[in-house]
């Protein structure tokens, strides 16, 4: 709005309407628009994240703490039977789905986006905090492997926003988690990690190995 209504006084401007001084009193008056743009931005931001605080949180963790109720120790009678018979990312997906109807009813196009990126970066969060308190077997990395995907694929279908940068760090983990022996980890890690960037320290690989 704002570039719109510099160039239509600039067109006015450049036709003799006002002069110097008319052009100083335009100069103040979009700079007060930014000013009070900036606030507004701030407001919104302000209560987004409370929204997400305050609403969102409370529904959400409770759905991923199950993930702790899930083995993943499991072997291959148990990986069939998850297969068949999914645990925990389906139910999960369909309660969060759930959850951001009601927001989409109430919000705009563009404040529901927001959320709905806010949300994600919620879910990575709380989700690598739950995996860090697992034990994997590789079969179990291998369905852990599955339901972040699954849950990454929903995901990106409810926002505009790219959300793959923020499960990169769980995206890591999984990769680990499908290592057949600790040793692999040397194809990935340091020169030949190619165009692989680490989110993860060492120290994080470390402790993702140890699970």
């Amino acid at each position: 709005m704002k570039k719109t209504l510099e160039s239509d006084c600039s067109e006015l401007l450049s036709q003799s309407f006002g002069g110097e001084q008319a052009r100083l009193k335009l100069e103040s008056c979009l700079s007060d628009m930014d000013a009070v743009s900036s606030k507004f931005r701030d407001l919104l931001q302000e209560g987004l994240n409370e929204l997400t605080s305050s609403a969102v949180k409370p529904q959400v963790k409770p759905c991923i703490n199950l993930f702790l109720s899930v083995s993943h120790n499991i072997e291959e009678e148990e990986f069939n039977d998850y297969e068949a018979n999914d645990p925990w990312v389906q139910q999960f997906i369909l309660n969060l789905e759930q959850q951001m109807v009601e927001f989409k009813a109430g919000l705009s196009p563009v404040i529901y986006d927001s959320l709905t990126s806010l949300m994600t970066s919620l879910v990575a969060l709380e989700l690598e905090k739950v995996v860090l308190k697992s034990t994997f077997s590789r079969l179990g990395g291998l369905q852990f492997d599955k339901e972040l995907r699954s849950l990454i694929a929903y995901l990106t279908t409810v926002t505009t926003w790219t959300i793959r940068d923020k499960f990169a760090r769980l995206s890591q983990m999984a990769t680990i988690l499908n290592l057949e022996r600790v040793t692999e980890i040397l194809d990935y890690w340091g020169p030949n990690s190619g165009p692989l960037t680490w989110c993860l320290t060492p120290a994080e690989v470390r402790q993702v190995l140890a699970l």
